[in-house]
């Protein structure tokens, strides 16, 4: 039997990056998945991808933020699979990237209503199902900017420390009913988007790790597949940190030197230049 053997779940944000991997992964350990995506040619693709391996997966288009989408969401799943056992709470865009004073109205609102306001809803919505089948799980994909501040980008990291005290309040007011709520926090992962900024722009951040690398897609999956399955019985309303110790440490200036080096020496690139420019 697979560790998720006759369980549905949920992943929004599936279309691609940790969201596909964390499906392909659920749908390897015998669940049936709903892959929730804004893009619908992105959601199709994950969907073949576990359907061609032998799993059963379905798409469902549409936006989180909308409360119309995401009631739309639990209703489609019920009505494909019968029951909801699990939420993956991972669509989410990243921050304008400016300074605090910088940020427009505009800009911040659409950051939190992706981010915050669509877990939110998203939860809502499987929540009453959830009750009625006696207990589920819903994971809430934050990051290492969840719990740590960093420059120019105050809209992005405040939606992700939000996502903490929202796990933390439903772990709360649904414990009595056999719902967990829990949190991942990776640092940067290997995605496509990773992919294409230059190496030595990330370099810095890779050497803040205790490896010195990024995580792999599937290593972020492998603890939202503990979290989200029934060997986390008893944990609920926690926080992982799949973030390569980068929170536990003040790596000194040799280390973050000689990571970066490192770093750049993985990616094929052996700019002597860059380790003198960390400072």
């Amino acid at each position: 039997m697979g560790r998720l053997e006759n369980k549905v779940a949920i992943v929004t944000g599936a279309g691609q990056g940790l969201g596909r991997s964390t499906a392909q992964r659920f749908a390897t350990e015998g669940a049936k998945v709903v892959v929730a995506d804004l893009n619908q040619a992105t959601a199709h693709d994950t969907v073949q991808a576990i359907t061609s391996a032998g799993g059963e997966a379905v798409a469902v288009v549409g936006d989180v933020s909308n409360g119309q989408d995401a009631e739309c969401l639990a209703a489609t799943t019920l009505a494909k699979f019968g029951r909801i056992d699990i939420l993956v709470n991972n669509a989410a865009i990243f921050g304008s990237g400016k300074h605090i004073a910088e940020i427009d109205e505009e800009a911040w609102d659409r950051v939190m209503r992706v981010n915050l306001k669509g877990p939110f809803l998203c939860s809502k919505y499987v929540i009453p199902p959830m009750r009625r089948q006696g207990g589920g799980s819903v994971v809430f994909v934050s990051s290492m900017s969840g719990v740590v501040g960093n420059e120019l980008q105050a809209d992005y990291n405040t939606s992700k420390h939000g996502l903490i005290g929202l796990a933390r309040c439903l772990a709360q007011d649904c414990g009595g009913d056999g719902i967990r709520a829990n949190v991942v926090c990776p640092t940067g992962m290997n995605t496509p988007m990773m992919a294409r900024t230059p190496p030595e722009n990330v370099a810095p951040y890779a050497a803040m790790t205790m490896f010195a690398r990024f995580a792999e897609p599937a290593e972020v999956a492998n603890a939202i597949l503990f979290l989200a399955s029934d060997e986390a019985s008893y944990i609920t309303a926690a926080v992982l940190m799949v973030d390569g110790g980068a929170t536990a440490i003040q790596p000194s200036g040799r280390q973050l030197k000689e990571g970066a080096a490192r770093f750049l020496r993985a990616a094929g690139q052996e700019d002597t230049r860059a380790p003198s420019k960390i400072r």
